[in-house]
């Protein structure tokens, strides 16, 4: 089983493909996630870490313009992978496109809520 998983992140600007700190969209292989409304966040990196929605998560590896300029690839464990997509899922992104057991689970209404409540 692979120990790590990678996540990447638009989070360069456009024009110049130099970081500007805020991103829209992310990938988690076949899956492609969006921000609300397309409402750019604040996109904190740093060494060894990175940051969204006023959490860090601990990276074990990066690479800047993956794909193209735009994007940057962050190597996470798994465990803190999946604490990243559920806090992703937690405000309010959505899966627009992947593996349907995925999209399903992602874009489920009020099931993070009764569990971080419960």
């Amino acid at each position: 089983m692979k120990r790590t998983a990678t996540i990447h992140f638009a989070c360069n600007d456009p024009d110049n493909g130099r970081f500007d700190g805020k991103t829209v969209m992310a990938s988690y292989g076949d899956v492609e996630l969006e921000s609300p409304g397309w409402r750019p966040y604040t996109f904190t990196e740093g060494a060894g870490f990175i940051r969204i929605h006023r959490c860090k998560f601990e990276i074990v590896g990066s690479k800047d313009w993956v794909g193209n300029w735009c994007w940057n690839a962050y190597t996470l464990r798994r465990a803190e992978a999946k604490r990243l997509l559920l806090t992703l899922r937690a405000n309010g992104w959505r899966c627009t496109c992947g593996p349907c057991r995925f999209y399903e689970w992602f874009n489920r209404e009020g099931v993070f809520a009764k569990a971080v409540s419960a």
